[in-house]
């Protein structure tokens, strides 16, 4: 399985990627691509952020959505998930992190799964941390490492 976490914004500040990149060290075929978009328009930008972000995904992959009001999973709940997607011979997750403006209708319907990290509010760089931090933990449950008690 390969993984991808795309992400509207650019880091602002090396720090802030620090946690994020210890996780990104431990996992194996993972990408990170990151987008600005700059339009005045706040519904042109949020329609071109969802396009980049759906661009992002391989045609033999998955486009999953972190929004805020996307369903709350337990990690092994989505270990389940994505154990099932590789064993259907999917060969890509994409991880999408939409912008400050949230994330568009066309972007939620592509969507194969739109998840959550509770109802709160996270900066991005935040999400970022903890999509990496769940990736890995998700790669020890399906290998049976005991990371994850």
């Amino acid at each position: 399985m390969k993984y991808i976490i795309s992400a509207i914004g650019k880091t602002k500040n090396q720090h802030e990627d620090l946690i994020t990149d210890k996780y990104l060290k431990r996992i194996k075929n993972i990408q990170i691509k990151q987008y600005e978009v700059k339009f005045n328009n706040e519904q042109k930008k949020i329609e071109e952020e969802g396009l980049k972000l759906i661009n992002s995904t391989p045609p033999n992959g998955k486009l999953v959505l972190l929004d805020e009001q996307g369903e709350n999973l337990t990690s092994l709940e989505l270990a389940k998930i994505i154990l099932s997607w590789r064993d259907n011979n999917i060969s890509y997750i994409n991880f999408a992190i939409g912008g400050a403006f949230g994330n568009g209708d066309e972007i939620k319907k592509r969507a194969t799964k739109i998840l959550a990290f509770g109802k709160l509010t996270w900066p991005h760089q935040m999400v970022k941390m903890m999509i990496a931090e769940q990736i890995y933990r998700i790669e020890t449950i399906i290998q049976g490492h005991p990371y994850h008690k």
